[in-house]
């Protein structure tokens, strides 16, 4: 894991809210591979789709296909590409943490940090891979690192930078953690043994002492490649992102983190995802089809903060803490999302007016207009630019009490008018329960 330093004349304050999570020999240390081996893989939802009809109870929304293992071409089809993870027969994982020596040039002298902050820190985020992946994975903390499967070693050492504005925060050791053997018979399935048996996890930056917050959360992410996550998320809110920002600096994973490991540790380990020749940078690929006419579901969902509503057929939905997305695809490839959310505000422009340079950005504004939704008022917003290539709505309904449901909707400028009668179609059917009321 590495995290990004922030230029000169810049304080320390901005600097620790950047976090970059980097593959290779700073984070999930995977070794480079040589130049004659074939490109990176690049999933599509197409393929994710074919695989997904072999699984179809896999909890989603997820980032499944960037968790995989490459094994060389041992088969005409090329390479295998294959989850790999540890085995039920290894759990619990014995691990053991190291307490950091904090030499005193690190410490604050008149508030001077104890190591067991830090083993703490990586202690909580065992306990939440447990909690959260509901016993698919256990631990048992060891003391000696003699007795352990995984090692997880604290340094109390500045990270090391290898650029200007790059620090190394954490790596796990994952070249040889995947051994793969021969197909199993009758199966689609490679026989593998996964062991990663060591963590690294740095306290230090340039600025002193890291929080413990800011150990927990490269620990979280450390130990999601040491269970088994060999690349990472494309989604900018995951735990297992490469970057984590400012405006996501709790430790703590996401849904998608979740159902990425519940569904990686539910998959039969060796499952083969799909193949991928020498030469060749992904699977499947081709035009995506028209959405043709609105389908929705024809039983209502509820979300957050009160919102009913009914979303598109065969789209992936998924709550956020305000509200509700509906994407048509997966999130990391699709052509168009739809995301609701009840926000304060005591009228649709006011709201706008507080928030419209969030909702443009670098685009420019193609339309302002009056509109109505369900015989509420509100204002839409069409933009360009803010996004290359997409094209953006923003409706705000007003909704009274001081309460405004926003609407913000994208899909590529070449589909989006076809996409637009989907749009209004849900808001058709969005309801919103009235506030609580305080006794």
């Amino acid at each position: 894991m590495r995290r990004a330093l922030p230029p000169a004349g810049v304080g320390a304050a901005a600097g620790v809210a950047l976090l970059a999570f980097l593959g290779g020999a700073g984070c999930s240390a995977i070794a480079p591979p040589p130049a004659a081996r074939p490109a990176a893989f690049r999933p599509t939802r197409l393929d994710y789709a074919a695989f997904r009809a072999a699984f179809p109870d896999l909890p989603e929304p997820n980032y499944l296909p960037f968790v995989l293992h490459r094994v060389a071409a041992r088969d005409a089809r090329g390479d295998a590409l294959v989850f790999c993870r540890w085995s039920r027969a290894q759990m619990p994982l014995r691990v053991s943490v190291e307490p950091p020596v904090i030499p005193e040039s690190l410490q604050d002298e008149f508030q001077p940090v104890a190591p067991q902050v830090f083993t703490d820190a990586v202690q909580a985020a065992l306990a939440a891979y447990e909690a959260a992946l509901d016993g698919e994975v256990r631990f048992e903390r060891v003391a000696s690192p003699d007795e352990a499967t995984l090692r997880v070693r604290l340094v109390g050492e500045v990270a090391p930078a290898p650029a200007a504005d790059v620090a190394v925060l954490g790596t796990t050791a994952l070249a040889d953690a995947c051994r793969a053997g021969a197909f199993e018979t009758g199966t689609d399935r490679v026989a593998v043994r996964f062991e990663a048996t060591e963590v690294r996890l740095y306290v230090a930056d340039d600025f002193g002492l890291l929080t413990r917050e800011q150990v927990e959360r490269v620990a979280l992410h450390e130990l999601g490649h040491a269970l088994g996550v060999r690349g990472h998320s494309p989604i900018p809110a995951d735990l297992m992102f490469e970057v984590a920002h400012d405006r996501v600096p709790q430790a703590a994973l996401t849904a998608e983190d979740v159902n990425t490991f519940r569904g990686l540790y539910r998959i039969p380990n060796g499952t083969v995802y799909g193949w991928i020749e020498p030469g060749a940078s992904e699977i499947g690929g081709g035009a995506h089809a028209g959405p043709g006419p609105p389908l929705l579901e024809d039983a209502p969902r509820r979300a957050p903060r009160g919102l009913v509503f009914r979303p598109p057929r065969s789209w992936q939905v998924g709550e956020t803490p305000y509200g509700v997305y509906a994407i048509a695809g997966t999130p990391w490839d699709y052509d168009a999302s739809l995301q609701l959310s009840v926000q304060t505000a005591p009228s649709a422009e006011s709201y706008i007016a507080r928030q419209a340079s969030v909702h443009v950005g670098d685009g420019w504004l193609r339309e302002r207009r009056p509109t109505q939704v369900g015989g509420r008022a509100g204002v839409r917003l069409e933009v360009d630019g803010r996004v290359p290539g997409l094209r953006e709505r923003l409706d705000v309904i007003e909704l009274g009490e001081g309460r405004v449901l926003v609407a913000i909707a994208d899909a590529p400028e070449e589909l989006y008018d076809a996409y637009a009668a989907w749009f209004d179609a849900v808001l058709e059917t969005v309801e919103v329960d009235p506030p609580a009321r305080r006794p």
